[in-house]
């Protein structure tokens, strides 16, 4: 059974195939942030019908998607990135996996090309737990757990993030990837 000590950044967790709630339902969270106070994370397969030109004066001309990162402060924009050997401020979160960084630095290295746009991804809010709250969501089986991987935010298409997750864990989990999202239809 998942704990505290199992969760930590760079841990992903995996929604439930039935859970219900709409703002997590088959979605997969990177957390970014656990401490026994709480927990912050950015849901990595909900991209939203917006591009980074449209919310962002500074970067006019970068026509990038957007994920909802989660319901919580929904004005607020967030990053991970494939270099965070590159950029100022990143926080590691796994092996060539950052969070956050001068945001000034990435217009600049996105416009002189020395960060591809494909190495980054953009989100709108966050998700959020309180203290002891992921850990109750964990021991009521809400989410599976297991680590990012570079592939699973910057090679595989947000819609088979979810099901990847999954396949990757094998065994009953990966049969757990094709059950229908009514339990009823099954």
């Amino acid at each position: 059974m998942p704990n505290i000590a199992t969760i930590h950044p760079g841990s992903i967790l995996i929604s439930d195939p039935f859970l219900q709630d709409p703002n997590f339902a088959r979605t997969v969270v990177l957390i970014c942030e656990h401490q026994p106070a709480g927990s912050f994370g950015l849901v990595v397969n909900q991209p939203l019908d917006l591009k980074l030109n449209e919310l962002v004066p500074a970067a006019a001309d970068m026509h990038m998607p957007v994920y909802s990162g989660g319901p919580v402060a929904a004005d607020t924009l967030h990053f991970i990135h494939k270099r965070p050997d590159l950029l100022e401020e990143s926080i590691f979160l796994q092996k060539g996996i950052g969070w956050s960084g001068n945001f000034f630095q990435i217009i600049h290295l996105l416009r002189s090309g020395d960060l591809d746009p494909s190495e980054i991804l953009f989100f709108l809010g966050y998700s959020g737990w309180g203290e002891g709250q992921l850990e109750y969501e964990l021991e009521e089986k809400t989410w599976i757990t297991s680590e990012v991987t570079s592939p699973l935010l910057f090679q595989v298409s947000p819609g088979k993030r979810w099901q990847y997750s999954l396949n990757q864990l094998g065994g009953d989990y990966a049969q757990m990837a094709n059950y229908p999202i009514d339990p009823q239809l099954n």
